[in-house]
């Protein structure tokens, strides 16, 4: 279905546009928020332009300087763009904005309590129509205003987050741990994510593959003593490349000095194991990781 609904503001479509082409390569999310006046019955139809208005410019000061406010034209509704916020933050903001409209007193309509319902919809792609999203906006504002003042209705359609790739490095000269390390990395199941496993004997042919040099965030898991070039050289050269924050570290090494950790953590690392460690504390580690990549 697509929206007949127009905005006031012409650029309503632009920078949402702009925002949501961002989404993917930032890694992080936006949320639009559907928002309409409940008690809109209320109010006197000689006042309902300058009431609109009113409310516009108080939504604007509401909102921070990240997000936009556009009205839509010729109706009590409003279509807000949270920048950097997904769904639950967007519920805490209206949680917030619903308290404040009752206790603001706007000139105009201080005779009347300003009661709102909205819609959300965190967008976790760049795929769809802007129209799509908006006629989805609408019909859901429309179920929520039908059951009173305060309510938000979430629409789920658009927050399906894409499937990233990321490559994984072992760097682990004993054969049989190098396998280890293998399997509990591809058992590991995530939802925006899969992953593409390598392994090497050494740094030296790590470093000599073209494997680390695609644009892929890319993850290493490498002991630090290795033959002909060590983990922390590895290290080194890694954090000497161009975009080089693509890069997530784990060291691990039999070194638990705390001289030690400190000159990996300085160098670069992003992770310190100390031989020998649980593999259900790598699994951990590297889930909270990649869930950290989408914040």
């Amino acid at each position: 279905m697509i929206s007949n609904y127009t905005f006031e503001d012409s650029i309503a479509k632009q920078i949402f546009c702009a925002l949501r082409a961002h989404v993917v390569r930032s890694r992080t999310v936006i949320t639009a928020v559907f928002l309409g006046l409940y008690n809109e019955s209320e109010f006197d139809a000689d006042k309902l332009s300058v009431a609109a208005e009113k409310i516009t410019d108080f939504l604007k000061n509401t909102t921070r300087k990240t997000d936009f406010v556009f009205k839509f034209s010729g109706q009590l509704k409003w279509f807000i763009i949270l920048s950097q916020s997904g769904e639950r933050e967007a519920a805490a903001f209206l949680r917030r904005l619903y308290i404040l409209a009752k206790n603001t007193d706007i000139p105009i309509i201080e005779n009347h309590d300003i009661l709102f319902s909205a819609s959300v919809a965190e967008i976790g792609n760049d795929d769809g129509e802007f129209e799509e999203l908006v006629a989805d906006g609408v019909l859901a504002l429309a179920e929520s205003l039908s059951k009173g003042s305060e309510y938000i209705e979430y629409i789920t359609t658009h927050k399906k987050r894409p499937v990233e790739t990321i490559r994984v490095s072992i760097l682990e000269e004993n054969a049989i741990f190098r396998n280890a390390l293998y399997r509990t990395i591809d058992n590991l199941n995530f939802d925006n994510f899969e992953t593409e496993i390598k392994e090497f004997q050494d740094g030296y042919e790590f470093l000599e593959s073209n494997w680390h040099l695609s644009s892929h965030t890319h993850l290493i898991i490498m002991n630090d003593i290795l033959p002909r070039q060590s983990g922390l050289d590895v290290l080194h050269k890694i954090r000497m490349l161009p975009n080089n924050k693509r890069f997530i570290v784990f060291i691990m090494t039999k070194r638990s000095s705390e001289e030690d950790m400190i000159y990996a953590y300085e160098s670069g690392a992003d992770n310190y194991f100390i031989k020998p460690f649980n593999l259900r504390l790598l699994e951990v580690e590297i889930k909270r990781t990649f869930e950290r990549l989408w914040s």
